[in-house]
């Protein structure tokens, strides 16, 4: 019984070490939300090197999202419904985040920054 117990612990163990970072580094939540006349909030500051997860949703109708220099390009949909993107920044600077009212015509409506520091 004991050789059992051993041998599916020895089974778990590359799990448990893939799980690893994702306990000793947490992602700081962050909610955005957008709408035509705005984003809030305005200004996000974040870590390098730390996960950060954006819940985002619309006040209005539906939106495109994008943060250049993060590779994150997405749509939100109208009628509350939340999307989630998880981000790891590496490097330290200044991120445009950009929202466009996906109404047909994707005219950029309103920015926010979000600024990853060391």
């Amino acid at each position: 019984m004991k050789n059992r117990y051993s041998a599916t612990l020895l089974l778990a163990l590359p799990y448990v070490i893939a799980l690893a970072p994702a306990f000793a580094n947490p992602a700081q939540p962050i909610a955005i939300t957008l709408s035509r006349g705005a984003i809030s909030p305005q200004h996000i500051e974040v870590q390098a090197g730390r996960r950060v997860r954006l819940t985002v949703i619309s006040a209005d109708g539906a939106h495109a999202v994008q943060i250049k220099g993060l590779r994150l390009v997405g749509r939100i949909p109208a009628a509350g419904e939340t999307v989630t993107f998880d981000l790891l920044p590496t490097e330290p600077g200044s991120f445009q985040i950009e929202c466009f009212d996906d109404g047909g015509g994707l005219e950029q409506t309103v920015s926010a920054l979000l600024v990853v520091t060391r």
